[in-house]
């Protein structure tokens, strides 16, 4: 079930990456460095926001569902606090309004804040169907919010020619794609309030939000300064390189992590930890095994894809970026996926807050640093590091909370098939179409066979398993050739 349900949620969180993809090099194309750059604000904004304000609800979400799910009080109050943290945070941008936000970008950052409200509902939602192993209605949630998405904004832009009209359609696309899942959703009633949940959900999730908000410093507050330091356009081809690495390894790994995680905090209320941590290992085995050649792929495919995916004025600076982005994202992805499990499994999400720091501290010291002599690709390095130090950091300070296995066998044979998959791919052409296909066709090929030689994953026993399958369906086939012929 774990592969099965991998696969399903990886296809589902794919989906977006992929339009994503579309959608970059739609608006890239229609839209001017400087107007991208805006509509990239309001993405900022929409990611600061969900991170800071809403992320911690949907985690706490999954780690309580298990053991309250009867409960007919556990939604509503979930929802209710919800729609307080949207008043808190419509009151927070008024204040921001008529005090720190230059007028010229009020626009930006209005419909940016309603661009958090859809997205936190749409994760809010699709949390509930993960939580209930249902991946078939998150893949149709993504999959209709992708299409609203790239067609609205796409026409939007044609007709407009306007950031800010985009960044709205982009909105109202992700909200509407939470209603395609069909997740039964109670309505918030005050009868069915649960004060202690309440409170139980916030002493877990407000050190969660507070790591979450250091997190900020690291990815949003280094857009913020790049936009500062350097100028919109640098951050316009930052967030093109950002949306064509950083997300489409983030949702490969959300894809794979989805499946295991509610599994592993089963385990955990069940008191069976021996069979908790057997989990935990299959899930950083099967992490690590598709997001390792994922992002090497695509640091090894970095000109291929601005080559093609970008318009022409992004090329040569996203080119640049997406080897540092790819390279950040394996290392957030990891600690995000697999070594945070350990706070939130041992409910002590109070240490994330000191890991998110330091990792906070390095990413602004090392902007402040770079961006003036590098700009973008300042950023890009300064952030690679600061998630490098929050990785090792976790592994350290997890063992004080619950203890993750590390899948060293596996990540030593992974490493292997990457060496063979980086020795085929750099052999092949290196920019346009050509050279995409060529390099993500031969490269991803040239892993699985590697795989299979250095049995990854006992990839051996699934390909005697086909085989035999194969031969034995042929045969029946053969002997009802063979029925029919007599008769």
């Amino acid at each position: 079930m774990l592969v099965r349900n991998s696969a399903i949620y990886t296809v589902a969180k794919l989906v977006p990456g992929l339009f994503g993809l579309a959608t970059t090099a739609a608006l890239t194309r229609l839209l001017s460095p400087h107007e991208y750059g805006l509509y990239g604000l309001a993405l900022v904004v929409m990611t600061l926001g969900s991170i800071i304000l809403f992320d911690w609800l949907g985690l706490s979400f999954l780690r309580f569902h298990q053991s309250r799910r009867e409960d007919r009080s556990f939604i509503p109050t979930f929802i209710s606090i919800f729609i307080v943290l949207v008043m808190i945070s419509a009151m927070t941008l008024g204040v921001a309004l008529m005090s720190v936000i230059p007028p010229d970008l009020v626009g930006a950052y209005v419909v940016g804040l309603l661009m958090v409200w859809a997205s936190a509902w749409f994760d809010l939602v699709t949390r509930l169907a993960t939580a209930e192993f249902q991946p078939l209605r998150v893949l149709s949630m993504n999959l209709g919010r992708s299409v609203l998405v790239l067609v609205g904004a796409t026409i939007t832009a044609w007709l407009t020619r306007s950031p800010h009209w985009t960044a709205m359609s982009t909105g109202v696309g992700i909200f509407a794609g939470s209603f395609f899942g069909r997740v039964p959703i109670p309505r918030p009633s005050v009868r069915w309030f649960d004060r202690s949940l309440a409170y139980d959900v916030l002493v877990f999730g407000i050190p969660v939000a507070a790591s979450m908000t250091l997190f900020v410093l690291i990815d949003g507050g280094t857009r913020l300064l790049l936009e500062r330091l350097d100028s919109p356009q640098a951050l316009g081809l930052y967030t093109a390189a950002s949306v064509l690495a950083q997300s489409t390894i983030g949702v490969i790994a959300g894809g794979v992590s989805s499946a295991g995680y509610s599994l592993v905090v089963r385990e955990v209320e069940r008191g069976d930890h021996a069979a908790a941590r057997r989990q935990l290992h299959a899930n950083g085995a099967l992490l690590l095994a598709v997001l390792t050649p994922a992002s090497l792929g695509i640091a090894l495919t970095g000109n291929c894809i601005a080559t093609t995916l970008v318009g022409s004025k992004f090329m040569s600076g996203v080119a640049l970026l997406i080897p540092w982005m790819a390279a950040n994202s394996f290392f957030n992805a990891v600690r995000a996926n697999h070594l945070d499990h350990a706070f939130q499994l041992g409910k002590k999400s109070y240490l994330q807050i000191w890991i998110m720091g330091l990792a906070g501290i390095v990413a602004i010291g090392l902007s402040l640093y770079l961006i003036p002599k590098q700009g973008a690709v300042g950023a890009a390095i300064a952030v690679t590091v600061a998630y490098a130090i929050a990785c090792v950091s976790s592994m350290i300070a997890g063992r004080y909370a619950y203890s993750i296995p590390l899948p060293i066998a596996t990540g030593a044979r992974v490493g292997i098939c990457c060496a063979v998959m980086a020795l085929v791919v750099i052999q092949l052409p290196d920019s346009g179409w050509t050279g995409l296909a060529l390099r993500t066709t031969f490269g991803g090929a040239s892993y699985i066979l590697a795989a299979v030689a250095v049995n990854l994953l006992d990839t051996q026993a699934v390909v005697i398993g086909l085989a035999e399958s194969v031969v034995r369906n042929w045969a029946v086939f053969r002997s009802k050739g063979a029925v029919k012929k007599l008769r």
